[in-house]
């Protein structure tokens, strides 16, 4: 971790600068709030601008400098620099120098209603392969903000955050055709990408010597504190053989939450969280749509720990194989993992031992895994079963709503008829307001209203979330079922 640099001379005594903080309100990590700018600190780019002009003259909007680099090498932490619309074909690397504050954050913006675009002028990443640089790179900076750029045909990452920067905040961002991740982020803390569109990422088809795939569409590795909340990730049109998964929390990352994201048109998983070799942990997934994805999936692929992982009050609808999967590679441990309070819809679209949850992992040190209050409405022909899973003992499974169940009656520790319980409902329709048109609310009559059960933290009385997928009230008892509160 570099020291932090606290700007000496970054408010200005005639604007009063706060920062603040509110609660989530389905029950997640702290939201940061980026605090003000300093007014009296701005700097203009323009396409039409000078590189040579002085930094006085680039503070007024008609004598712009030419470049956003020229900018990041010109200013000093807590300054602000208002990028015109247009296209801007060069590479941008922001180092220490530009630290911000607590009071006050640096602050690269486009200039409001204009479109910024930095084009990196490739338009097939497969056709000229340059595999570690990015387009867009944040390397050990603390309190920055970039809001409103696009990044788009670039041989590599779209954006990426490393270097252990801190106090990151990456909002209203769009990338479009990278050859890897849209946005990357590597050993950091406190960040945030908020309301970014990630399109067509990871569209390079090939590993490298050593291995190396493309990352993920939102890779997030090594970090804590963290929030993924708000972003549209979709078209990534690779297999996953070597990549392309939607949003991917992995790497021992630990303390955040991916929520409110909208995952779809992808062939690999929508969302992934992977302990690898470490201690994955306190990771919230929540109110997030995953449409017509590869579903969503837990793992430990290189033997690492992940625990008190909670996925709840999402939609996962047209998955191209299961809907959510514990993954056996690296026979991963499991503890304290909650699948509760979501939709399952449709899924199991093609593959051939499909189903809707299924856990893989035969490591006997996994406990307390709670599959509860989830909606499985599945009628497709790839549909092989509602739940299975290798270790019977680990589980926790009641008050779902199955319409209709299929039972895995191959292995010794199968979910069968036998293991439902009067606390399910079987064979009845949930009774959707419009499920063609994914509108997964409950109608008045739905017999899945007060039949779930409150979900408390592990050993604690603690409700997990207070909060259905919009923002309803759940109430302190007779849940419903499913991502929807009635």
């Amino acid at each position: 971790m570099k020291k932090l640099f606290i700007c000496l001379f970054c408010v200005s005594p005639f604007v009063l600068l706060f920062s603040c903080s509110k609660k989530s309100d389905s029950g997640g990590s702290t939201v940061i709030v980026a605090p003000p700018v300093n007014t009296s600190k701005i700097y203009y780019v323009a396409t039409t601008g000078d590189d040579s002009r002085t930094a006085a003259q680039a503070k007024s909007g008609s004598t712009p400098w030419k470049t956003i680099q020229k900018a990041a090498n010109s200013i000093s932490g807590c300054d602000t620099v208002i990028i015109a619309g247009g296209t801007y074909s060069e590479s941008i690397t922001l180092t220490s120098r530009l630290n911000g504050s607590a009071v006050a954050n640096t602050l690269f913006k486009s200039k409001d209603g204009e479109i910024v675009t930095i084009e990196g002028g490739i338009s097939n990443p497969n056709s000229n392969v340059v595999r570690w640089l990015s387009q867009f790179n944040i390397s050990g900076v603390q309190y920055l903000t970039v809001k409103g750029i696009s990044v788009q045909n670039v041989n590599w990452y779209a954006i990426s955050v490393e270097g252990s920067s801190a106090n990151i905040t990456i909002d209203n961002c769009n990338t479009f055709n990278s050859g890897a991740s849209g946005i990357y982020v590597k050993s950091c803390n406190n960040i945030n990408l908020l309301n970014n569109k990630i399109k067509q990422a990871c569209q390079v088809t090939t590993r490298d010597a050593s291995g190396n795939g493309t990352q993920e569409c939102i890779t997030i590795t090594s970090s804590n504190n963290f929030k993924v909340n708000g972003n549209e990730v979709a078209e990534s049109t690779v297999n996953g053989s070597v990549g392309g998964e939607g949003i991917d929390i992995k790497g021992g990352s630990h303390d955040g939450e991916i929520s409110n994201n909208y995952i779809h048109d992808i062939v690999p998983l929508g969302i992934y969280v992977d302990a690898g070799s470490g201690e994955e942990y306190n990771i919230r997934v929540f109110a997030n749509r995953a449409y017509n994805t590869g579903g969503i999936s837990v793992a430990g692929e290189l033997g690492g720990h992940a625990h008190e992982i909670y996925f709840y009050n999402n939609v996962i609808k047209d998955s191209k194989s299961s809907g959510l999967v514990f993954q056996s590679i690296g026979n991963g441990k499991y503890t304290n993992v909650y699948v509760v309070n979501n939709t399952f819809y449709n899924n199991a679209v093609s593959g051939s031992f499909v189903g809707e949850i299924g856990n893989y992992s035969t490591n006997t040190g996994s406990a307390n895994i709670q599959i509860r209050n989830n909606i499985i409405y599945n009628k497709g022909a790839n549909y092989k079963f509602s739940i299975w899973h290798n270790l019977a003992s680990t589980h926790v499974i009641s008050n779902n709503l199955y319409f209709d169940f299929k039972p895995s009656n191959n292995a010794a520790n199968s979910f069968t008829t036998a293991n439902l319980t009067a606390a399910d409902v079987n064979g009845t329709d949930p009774l959707f307001v419009n499920a063609t048109s994914a509108n997964f609310a409950l109608q008045a009559t739905s017999p899945a209203i007060n039949k779930g059960i409150p979900i408390t933290l592990p050993s604690s009385t603690t409700l997990l979330f207070t909060t259905d997928i919009t923002g309803k009230s759940k109430g302190t008892s007779n849940w419903d079922m499913g991502a929807y509160e009635f």
